[in-house]
């Protein structure tokens, strides 16, 4: 009589199609045999038949739902079929059957930190530590996430952590070393990246982009471009740096060139694109939008949000950390809590924004600000930025502006910042970097040029029509009078300016963004006017910009 242990060894000695058949017998007597289904999907993973194993799995886990193990290996299964959110929501079914299951916990801290859910997913890749022990791939996992929001001190102790406990182990020894680079501590950077390129050529892989990340913050940066000149194939990230390099030299027209196949390397690699006629008939739903006649709520209890908006590179990087310069002003960075917010408005008023939002004015609906400002409120709570000690706390997720009239219903009284910069300038930034705010706008410069149009349209119509009418901060008015914009930028805060905030280029906060370098610079003029040397190539989309520089009071 054939048993489960012979058809686990006919896997084990590779004689698949006996280990099948022994399993199938043994169905035949017991339909219910969870070992039986285990030992047909193992084969199917033996056949590359990924579809019967997951139809395997899913069979095991109707009769046995408690099989943590099987939802494991059905989320690790569709991860690598490219469907993550069907494999995140196994994830959390394991992890609501069995909240100590360290390795949902981690992988839910791995989903979580990729869709840019930072500090919840540093939540659960802690919680998974706490279970199983700091195995190196949890604490590289979780070193990288908190390098992502800028707590470069314990990403630092814990990817040297991750290192010495797996020698071998090549992330781990990237990861030492992107950190040393992100905290400004080159030497250290250089050094644990010799060690990281050793075990790179022993796998057949390279770090030759790192490495010239790494030269090019330093005096050696021309070393830097002329490794990549040298190369016969370049990914997007690397065609981003050359270009940025070639621009320091005067290359502009190679330099162009670089931004643009970056870019299209970089969107087809990811399969990003930026859907123009969506967000023309969204921002046109928006243009029409009236505040609701309902009773807007005052908290003022506790720290408040103070938001920072405007385009991606335009320098909203440089205002936060300005205002979080200030002894009362905690930095809360780009928070996904609108968004979120947004979408609990839908929820509550049953359309999706702005559709639902004149619902407001309903009696039965009144109270919904109130529940707006407390969610908000509660998710900052959970980002930890409600400490007492400050007044403030800022909120520079880009592209907020959109949601303003959302924004003024439950918070009318936080202080309102757009920084505006030269339309063209904050163009040829956006080119030089990759990105995705924005509904995927950055790819391509005729896509950012109408994104940027569309939002500085849509704020002039709130200003106008609304009465939503945020504080300027100009990025070419700060750099030719620091002290001035200052001033009026803290007097709209209602803060008096300190002594600090002359010198926020030295605030030991990391800003985790593509700007963390600049913004430990002193204030210099090298950014402005950097369009003119593509002015050819900027050009065709000067009409799409025409009402843009017309209301900041920009000529190009």
């Amino acid at each position: 009589m054939p048993t489960i242990d012979s058809a686990r060894a006919s896997l084990g000695a590779n004689r698949i199609a006996e280990a099948e058949a022994i399993a199938r017998r043994l169905l035949a007597g017991d339909p219910q045999s969870v070992d039986a289904r285990e030992v047909l999907v193992l084969a199917a993973l033996a056949r590359q038949d990924y579809a019967a194993a997951e139809a395997g799995l899913r069979e095991i886990l109707v009769l046995a739902p408690d099989a943590g193990w099987a939802r494991d290996d059905l989320a690790r299964l569709l991860l690598d079929a490219g469907r993550p959110a069907e494999a995140e929501i196994e994830v959390r079914t394991a992890i609501a059957a069995d909240p100590a299951h360290a390795d949902a916990h981690a992988m839910l801290g791995v989903f979580l930190s990729g869709r840019e859910r930072l500090v919840e997913g540093a939540w659960h890749l802690r919680r998974a530590i706490a279970l199983a022990g700091r195995h190196p791939q949890m604490l590289t996992n979780l070193a990288r996430n908190l390098m992502r929001q800028g707590a470069l001190e314990e990403a630092s102790a814990m990817a040297a952590e991750a290192r010495h406990a797996a020698p071998g182990m090549l992330a781990a020894a990237v990861l030492v070393a992107e950190v040393a680079e992100q905290r400004g501590a080159l030497d250290a950077a250089e050094q644990a990246l010799d060690e990281a390129e050793r075990l790179a050529r022993r796998e057949g892989r390279d770090t030759l982009l790192l490495r010239a990340t790494l030269l090019s913050q330093g005096a050696r940066w021309q070393e830097a471009l002329a490794r990549l000149d040298a190369l016969p194939a370049m990914s997007g990230a690397a065609h981003l740096l050359r270009g940025r390099l070639r621009d320091r030299t005067g290359r502009h027209s190679e330099a162009w060139e670089d931004f643009v196949a970056g870019k299209a390397a970089l969107a087809a690699a990811s399969g990003r694109r930026y859907d123009k006629a969506a967000v023309e008939e969204h921002f046109s739903r928006l243009a029409a939008i009236t505040m609701p006649d309902a009773p807007r709520p005052a908290r003022r209890e506790g720290p408040q949000p103070l938001f920072i908006l405007g385009m991606p590179r335009s320098g909203t990087t440089m205002a936060e950390q300005l205002l979080s310069s200030h002894h009362r002003i905690r930095a809360g960075g780009e928070l996904p809590f609108i968004a979120e917010l947004a979408d609990f408005a839908a929820r509550e008023t049953g359309s999706p924004f702005p559709q639902g939002f004149g619902r407001l004015s309903a009696a039965d609906h009144h109270h919904l600000p109130a529940l707006f400002r407390d969610y908000y409120l509660g998710r900052a709570e959970g980002h930890g930025l409600r400490r007492p000690g400050v007044d403030l706390f800022t909120d520079k997720m880009p592209l907020n502006e959109t949601f303003l009239p959302l924004i003024r219903s439950a918070f009318p009284e936080a202080p309102l910042v757009a920084v505006r910069r030269h339309p063209l300038d904050t163009l040829v930034s956006i080119m030089m970097h990759d990105m995705t705010h924005g509904y995927e706008c950055g790819y391509r410069i005729e896509d950012a040029a109408h994104q940027l149009a569309a939002s500085s349209a849509l704020t002039e119509t709130y200003r106008n029509r609304l009465d939503i009418a945020p504080h300027v901060f100009s990025y070419e008015r700060f750099i030719a009078d620091q002290s001035g914009e200052t001033g009026r930028l803290m007097a709209h805060v209602g803060l008096a300016a300190e002594p600090a905030q002359a010198c926020f280029h030295e605030n030991r906060r990391h800003a985790p963004t593509p700007s963390y370098a600049q913004v430990r610079e002193p204030l210099h003029t090298r950014s402005i006017g950097r369009w003119k040397n593509y002015a050819e190539q900027l050009a065709p989309i000067m009409p799409i910009l025409a009402s843009a520089m017309r209301f900041g009071g920009y000529e190009g």
